[in-house]
Protein backbone atom coordinates (compact mmCIF):
# COMPACT_ATOMS: atom_id res chain seq x y z
CA UNK A 1 0.00 0.00 0.00
CA UNK A 2 1.38 3.40 -0.95
CA UNK A 3 1.97 5.96 1.75
CA UNK A 4 -0.18 9.08 1.44
CA UNK A 5 1.56 12.07 -0.07
CA UNK A 6 2.18 15.04 2.18
CA UNK A 7 -0.16 17.89 1.51
CA UNK A 8 1.50 21.00 0.22
CA UNK A 9 0.43 24.25 1.76
CA UNK A 10 -0.29 27.18 -0.52
CA UNK A 11 1.76 30.23 0.46
CA UNK A 12 -0.12 32.87 2.37
CA UNK A 13 -0.12 36.48 1.19
CA UNK A 14 2.86 37.66 3.27
CA UNK A 15 4.98 34.72 2.03
CA UNK A 16 4.05 35.44 -1.60
CA UNK A 17 4.91 39.12 -1.11
CA UNK A 18 8.22 38.20 0.54
CA UNK A 19 9.01 35.86 -2.39
CA UNK A 20 8.27 38.62 -4.91
CA UNK A 21 10.33 41.21 -3.04
CA UNK A 22 13.17 38.70 -2.55
CA UNK A 23 13.32 38.08 -6.30
CA UNK A 24 13.31 41.84 -6.96
CA UNK A 25 16.13 42.43 -4.45
CA UNK A 26 18.25 39.57 -5.77
CA UNK A 27 17.70 40.75 -9.36
CA UNK A 28 18.82 44.27 -8.29
CA UNK A 29 15.44 45.73 -9.29
CA UNK A 30 15.46 47.14 -5.76
CA UNK A 31 19.02 48.44 -5.35
CA UNK A 32 21.07 48.30 -2.16
CA UNK A 33 20.15 51.13 0.16
CA UNK A 34 16.77 51.75 -1.51
CA UNK A 35 14.20 52.81 1.09
CA UNK A 36 11.18 50.55 1.52
CA UNK A 37 7.78 52.23 1.84
CA UNK A 38 5.41 49.87 3.69
CA UNK A 39 2.31 51.89 2.83
CA UNK A 40 3.15 52.06 -0.89
CA UNK A 41 3.83 48.31 -0.98
CA UNK A 42 0.52 47.60 0.78
CA UNK A 43 -1.33 49.69 -1.83
CA UNK A 44 0.48 48.07 -4.75
CA UNK A 45 -0.22 44.53 -3.48
CA UNK A 46 -3.76 45.37 -2.33
CA UNK A 47 -3.17 44.15 1.23
CA UNK A 48 -3.03 45.62 4.71
CA UNK A 49 0.25 47.08 5.98
CA UNK A 50 0.39 44.31 8.60
CA UNK A 51 0.71 41.77 5.77
CA UNK A 52 3.57 43.74 4.19
CA UNK A 53 5.19 44.10 7.61
CA UNK A 54 5.15 40.30 8.03
CA UNK A 55 6.77 39.90 4.59
CA UNK A 56 9.43 42.46 5.46
CA UNK A 57 10.11 40.68 8.78
CA UNK A 58 10.86 37.51 6.81
CA UNK A 59 13.28 39.45 4.59
CA UNK A 60 14.84 41.12 7.64
CA UNK A 61 15.47 37.66 9.08
CA UNK A 62 17.24 36.76 5.83
CA UNK A 63 19.32 39.98 6.03
CA UNK A 64 17.87 41.24 2.75
CA UNK A 65 16.47 44.37 4.39
CA UNK A 66 17.85 46.40 7.28
CA UNK A 67 16.87 49.31 9.50
CA UNK A 68 18.13 52.63 8.23
CA UNK A 69 19.35 55.50 10.40
CA UNK A 70 15.84 56.95 10.65
CA UNK A 71 14.36 53.64 11.81
CA UNK A 72 12.74 52.81 8.47
CA UNK A 73 13.62 49.85 6.30
CA UNK A 74 15.95 49.75 3.32
CA UNK A 75 17.43 47.11 1.07
CA UNK A 76 20.58 45.79 2.76
CA UNK A 77 23.93 47.11 1.64
CA UNK A 78 26.48 44.33 1.63
CA UNK A 79 29.80 45.00 3.26
CA UNK A 80 33.14 43.52 2.26
CA UNK A 81 32.69 40.44 4.47
CA UNK A 82 29.30 39.65 2.98
CA UNK A 83 30.65 40.11 -0.54
CA UNK A 84 33.50 37.71 0.20
CA UNK A 85 30.99 35.17 1.57
CA UNK A 86 28.85 35.51 -1.57
CA UNK A 87 31.85 35.01 -3.84
CA UNK A 88 32.92 31.96 -1.82
CA UNK A 89 29.41 30.59 -2.07
CA UNK A 90 29.35 31.06 -5.86
CA UNK A 91 32.73 29.39 -6.25
CA UNK A 92 31.63 26.48 -4.08
CA UNK A 93 28.44 26.06 -6.09
CA UNK A 94 30.36 26.06 -9.36
CA UNK A 95 32.91 23.56 -8.07
CA UNK A 96 30.36 21.21 -6.53
CA UNK A 97 27.98 21.38 -9.45
CA UNK A 98 30.72 20.11 -11.73
CA UNK A 99 31.46 17.27 -9.28
CA UNK A 100 27.81 16.38 -8.69
CA UNK A 101 28.28 16.36 -4.90
CA UNK A 102 24.84 17.65 -3.92
CA UNK A 103 24.63 16.56 -0.26
CA UNK A 104 28.09 17.89 0.65
CA UNK A 105 27.26 21.12 -1.13
CA UNK A 106 24.05 21.54 0.82
CA UNK A 107 25.89 21.12 4.12
CA UNK A 108 28.54 23.65 3.13
CA UNK A 109 25.90 26.07 1.83
CA UNK A 110 24.07 25.88 5.14
CA UNK A 111 27.30 26.56 7.01
CA UNK A 112 28.03 29.58 4.82
CA UNK A 113 24.48 30.85 5.24
CA UNK A 114 24.75 30.52 9.01
CA UNK A 115 28.07 32.42 9.05
CA UNK A 116 26.55 35.15 6.88
CA UNK A 117 23.52 35.39 9.17
CA UNK A 118 25.82 35.75 12.20
CA UNK A 119 27.78 38.49 10.41
CA UNK A 120 24.56 40.28 9.54
CA UNK A 121 23.27 39.99 13.11
CA UNK A 122 26.53 41.45 14.38
CA UNK A 123 26.23 44.32 11.91
CA UNK A 124 22.61 44.95 12.92
CA UNK A 125 23.31 44.89 16.64
CA UNK A 126 26.38 47.08 16.17
CA UNK A 127 24.42 49.68 14.20
CA UNK A 128 21.68 49.79 16.82
CA UNK A 129 24.03 50.86 19.65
Amino acid sequence: MATPARRLRAPVAHEAIADHLRRRILAHELPAGAPIDEAALARSYGVLRACVREALNLLFGESLVERDAAGGLAVTRLGAAECRETLALRALLRERASEGAASDTLTQLLELAERRARLAQGAHSGSNR
